[in-house]
């Protein structure tokens, strides 16, 4: 796993090309001189930029589709013959609809599910494959969800991916411990990408949403990214099996309350 005091490593994010997935690519670039990052996503989105920042000697921008087996393979494959030793893994990929359940469709059911469940599962099983196969150390953080503790209507399908994701996670990291593979997962509340901001300024989102938080706001990318970097670094050697929440106080708070 990456070393704080400056060891060499590398790290795959699937998802990297836009919100918290990008913004955990530049964090850790930034954060980490010697760590090398392989961005995985079905677009490029504005990772063309990052590159130009960081350069392509620390940045593989790979375009993928996770949902199977064979594409989650080929990621791993083109990270290790890029930049071996890859230690780390963060699964972003994910996607959401907006339907009532009486109405959802088995095309509907499966493409959040496809996103979500297969390509965690599959990218986790890619590269611990590679590790176990390389007696390499590492650690992997996934994406739940805090939609995974209350009911969401017409987010049927997420909800439940996002309920899979910790099982899948907590079951992992106690069959992976014996390799010295650390599996956790993070599971933000709303955050300011720019899906939530386009849906905020369109009117589709409930305004009162961020006086249920604690905190009085969203969150903003990088801070679910510094969460990222905790689990990854080796200041969490021993979080393993965890979902850690960072959600301002939104699934803690409950009921309406103002000073």
């Amino acid at each position: 796993m990456p070393d704080l005091n400056g060891g060499h490593s590398s790290i795959i994010i699937a998802g990297a090309a836009s919100g918290i997935g990008l913004a955990t690519t530049r964090r850790l670039l930034k954060e980490w001189p010697n760590v090398k990052i392989i961005a995985a996503d079905i677009q490029s989105g504005a990772l063309a930029e990052v590159e130009k920042e960081f350069g392509k000697e620390r940045l593989l921008i790979l375009k993928s589709d996770i949902t199977s087996a064979e594409g989650a393979a080929k990621v791993v494959e083109s990270a290790a013959t890029w930049a071996n030793p890859l230690s780390g893994l963060v699964v972003t990929a994910g996607n959401s609809t907006n339907h009532a359940s009486l109405e959802l469709t088995p095309e509907q059911w499966k493409e959040v599910r496809d996103c979500h469940l297969d390509g965690h599962f599959y990218m986790n099983q890619a590269f611990a494959r590679h590790l176990v196969a390389n007696k390499i150390d590492g650690a992997i953080v996934n994406f739940s969800s805090v939609a995974h503790i209350f009911g969401w209507p017409r987010r049927l399908p997420y909800a439940v991916a996002k309920a899979g994701i910790d099982a899948l996670t907590r079951t992992l990291a106690v069959e992976w411990a014996e390799f010295n593979i650390r599996v956790n997962a993070i599971a933000p509340g709303y955050v300011n990408t720019s899906m939530v901001i386009n849906a905020q300024q369109a009117g589709y989102l409930d305004p009162s949403i961020i006086d249920m938080h604690a905190m009085k706001r969203f969150s903003e990318p990088d801070e679910i990214a510094a969460g990222v970097q905790f689990l990854l670094s080796n200041e969490a050697s021993f979080i393993t099996g965890e979902i850690l929440t960072i959600d301002g106080g939104f699934t803690a708070k409950k009921i309406p309350w103002n000073k």
